[in-house]
């Protein structure tokens, strides 16, 4: 990581908000997207689908909170969740997608139908999302989705029908930090005290966890250091 929270007291997101990275419109997207996600994590037929895979410790941080309290800890600068591409040669119906839970295939009274279904249309959204933002704003597509400069440019140049293909792969949208009950507990208790200041030092803590994990965009390239915050 070039930076840590503790080698710099002045960061604070208030570039993640400028009109020149993130657009209104991308913030209501990765909100309404990391909205959609809770919920469905919450379900209690999630299962075992990477998508949802959060540990007992993150699930009992999201349960905890009420459905205000989740609509403001979905409104982060980046989505809660990975977008992890297949092999550039791998297609649904090859050897590599052969087990898809495709929702066509299942009848809908089916156990875990309405949730398979709700899990394509959400990564449906998601990667249609990294995608025009990969066209349009390759840094924001980083920030946002935690991106290597590799996958950003492998989703820029992909077609709308690959991109409707990939959401059918299983674990092409999976959870973010399931292990991770530090950076929820941080994210819940800030949303619940609906402390502008709070959230925004779950939202760096987020961006260092994404900067050492995915080895992507990196803090200062969005945070400007101007200073402790006021308190």
């Amino acid at each position: 990581m070039t930076n840590t929270l503790g080698e710099n007291q002045g960061w604070a997101p208030a570039a993640l908000a400028h009109e020149g990275i993130f657009t209104r419109s991308v913030r209501r997207d990765l909100t309404d997207l990391n909205r959609r996600y809770l919920e469905l994590g919450l379900r209690p037929d999630a299962g075992a689908d990477p998508m949802l895979a959060w540990s007992e410790a993150v699930r009992r941080e999201v349960e905890a909170a009420d459905p205000a309290v989740r609509d403001r800890m979905a409104c982060c600068p980046f989505a809660l969740f990975e977008i992890h591409l297949p092999p550039e040669n791998s297609v649904p119906g090859t050897e590599s997608c052969a087990e898809l839970d495709r929702v066509e295939d299942r009848g809908q009274g089916e156990p875990g139908a309405a949730r398979a279904a709700a899990c394509v249309a959400l990564a449906h959204g998601a990667l249609f999302t990294a995608w025009r933002l990969a066209g349009s704003a390759p840094l924001a597509a980083r920030i946002a989705f935690g991106l290597t400069p590799a996958t950003e440019l492998e989703l820029n140049e992909m077609c709308p029908t690959r991109i409707a293909q990939l959401a059918t792969c299983p674990g092409v949208v999976r959870a973010r930090w399931p292990e991770r009950p530090r950076f929820w507990a941080m994210l819940r208790a800030a949303a619940n005290a609906d402390c502008t200041h709070s959230l925004q030092w779950a939202h760096c803590f987020g961006i260092c966890l994404m900067d050492g994990e995915r080895g992507g965009a990196r803090v200062e390239d969005v945070v400007a250091p101007d200073g402790p915050p006021h308190r």
